[in-house]
């Protein structure tokens, strides 16, 4: 019997283009600004138990108020709810209202909102519009941009998901005034992180201001999430889906998804991404990428904001070595069964060899790295 062979040629998928709105005030904005986005029959905000009560309730009353079909559905607050069971939960209620594919979805809340409604959003009768509106520093400077939706499982964080990208990102700067100290540097650590690896001089502008900037002040904050989300954009739009050069604003994430998940997530994201910086700035310097006057000045960063090698000497004896090399493996930048590292090679640049942004790293060195904070 022949082979019969029928060619499939799709059209090649539009560009995507949407902006991210940055300022003060803007809650009270979003009927508004939603109105200049493609029209939709009706509005589902997603957010959790905790967003809910503080803007929620308030955001489907101002949209109601302008004359926009709203509604709302909540999931527990926390990482650990950011899961299957919680997007099938989510999925199920928009079914049981009966919200079509002229629905639109607003993301309100932090990071795990804004994967979780993300993810509901790419999946939704394979696909519907989304809006962000982060609430927190982390969500702000980091994962409303770029379109990586997901949840987590026992294996990892975010091993499940897609790429999805929103309509729009509404930055309200106002939403940081009320945010614990400790929530701030959480999300400050991933304007570090992308600072550290492309921005030497914004860098310096944090370090330079970093008490105004804990005293939250509003013209400082809204520089460096611009900052930060105008890099990443950069970075987003030259490599999508992570093939090479997106890796670059995963560094300290290999060990700090490690810790995060080892910990049952004890730690903030941020918070496990600082401590993943000291250790894969570590890993640079042994190779000799690194010089170690640069290693010091990254400990002394960090250190500034509470990100100690006291304090990561403590949440590494938890854990044997071997536990950590092995939960590694899991990551996504790992190919074959060997984890790719980004590796600094100065403060504002990383090594880039033969055009590829990831290196492989004997575990060996990785084992010297962790025992040079535990010992």
């Amino acid at each position: 019997m022949n082979t019969l062979s029928i060619n499939a040629k799709l059209p090649q998928q539009k560009a995507i283009e949407y902006q991210a709105h940055i300022g003060t005030g803007l809650l009270k904005q979003i009927p508004n600004l939603l109105k200049t986005l493609t029209p939709v029959a009706r509005y589902v905000i997603i957010t959790d138990s905790t967003i809910k009560n503080i803007l929620g309730v308030r955001l489907v009353k101002e949209l109601k108020k302008a004359s926009l079909e709203a509604d709302i559905v909540t999931f527990s607050a926390g990482e650990k709810n950011k899961n299957e069971a919680t997007h099938s939960k989510l999925t199920h209620a928009m079914l049981q209202k009966k919200c079509g594919r002229d629905t639109m979805i607003l993301a309100l809340g932090g990071g795990v909102v804004g994967d979780m409604a993300g993810y509901v959003a790419a999946t939704y009768m394979r696909g519907i519009p989304y809006v962000h509106i982060p609430t927190s520093f982390l969500a702000m400077v980091d994962s409303s941009i770029g379109g990586k939706v997901g949840v987590d499982t026992k294996f990892g964080k975010n091993l499940i998901g897609a790429f999805w990208h929103p309509e729009a990102v509404i930055i309200d700067i106002d939403c940081l005034k009320k945010l614990p100290q400790e929530q701030l540097i959480n999300g400050l650590m991933e304007s570090i992180k992308i600072f550290l690896t492309s921005d030497a001089k914004t860098l310096e502008v944090v370090e330079n201001n970093w008490k105004k900037i804990l005293k939250k002040d509003s013209t400082l904050l809204q520089k460096i999430v611009a900052r930060s989300i105008e890099l990443k954009i950069g970075v987003v739009t030259r490599d999508e889906h992570e093939a090479n050069e997106r890796m670059v604003v995963n560094w300290g994430h290999t060990i700090g998804h490690t810790i995060e998940h080892l910990s049952n997530f004890s730690f903030g994201h941020g918070y496990c991404v600082g401590y993943g910086i000291l250790v894969e700035s570590k890993i640079a310097e042994l190779m000799g990428v690194l010089s170690t006057e640069d290693f010091e000045k990254v400990c002394e960063t960090m250190q500034g904001f509470g990100i100690t090698k006291i304090a990561l000497k403590a949440i590494l004896k938890k854990f044997s070595t071997q536990a950590i090399i092995k939960q590694t493996l899991i990551d996504k930048k790992a190919r074959s069964g060997k984890v790719k590292y980004v590796l600094l090679e100065k403060i504002g640049a990383v090594k880039i060899t033969k055009e590829m942004f990831g290196h492989e790293v004997d575990k060996k060195i990785v084992t010297k790295a962790l025992t040079y904070f535990t010992k």
